[in-house]
């Protein structure tokens, strides 16, 4: 029976902590990051609910953090990926593409303060004070189970 290398073992046990604290210090930081970016979405939900208005600096600034999170959670999992040969450059590939769409529907998101606050003083002028959450995925026509009135056309 051949005899083992303990030395190799030991890198190999060495190794294996090493990438299992990296993991642990990298999840950690993405759950402070989460908690903070869940804590800036309860705010604006709640200046939402109590102004009736997105404020859009602290639309943002929850769009800001979820774009800088996102992007270095694609960028950690492609340092997990092989970067050489075929492989690596559909790695790259795909890391841009995930990065650009990205950018794309957080751009996209950017719409959003205007498009609710118009909302919101459309139906205000239309003699309807909302007095919860500003639904739009009624069919058209049909009253609100609270018994108010449909979204408006």
């Amino acid at each position: 029976m051949p005899e083992r290398d303990t030395h190799r073992d030991e890198r190999f046990d060495q190794l294996g902590d090493e990438m299992s604290a990296a993991v642990t210090r990298a999840a950690s930081v993405l759950e402070e990051e989460l908690s903070a970016g869940i804590d800036s979405a309860r705010r604006l939900q709640e200046k939402l609910t109590a102004d009736r208005r997105v404020d859009p600096a602290a639309f943002d600034e929850v769009a800001g953090r979820v774009r800088r999170d996102t992007h270095a959670l694609i960028d950690m999992v492609v340092a997990q990926l092989p970067i050489t040969g075929e492989r690596g450059e559909l790695t790259r590939r795909y890391a841009a593409d995930a990065h650009d769409v990205l950018d794309s529907l957080l751009d996209l998101a950017r719409l959003t303060p205007e498009l609710a606050n118009g909302l919101i003083d459309r139906v205000s002028r239309q003699g309807h004070e909302p007095t919860g959450p500003v639904r739009v995925d009624r069919d058209p026509g049909v009253p609100a189970a609270d018994g108010g009135p449909g979204p408006v056309a």
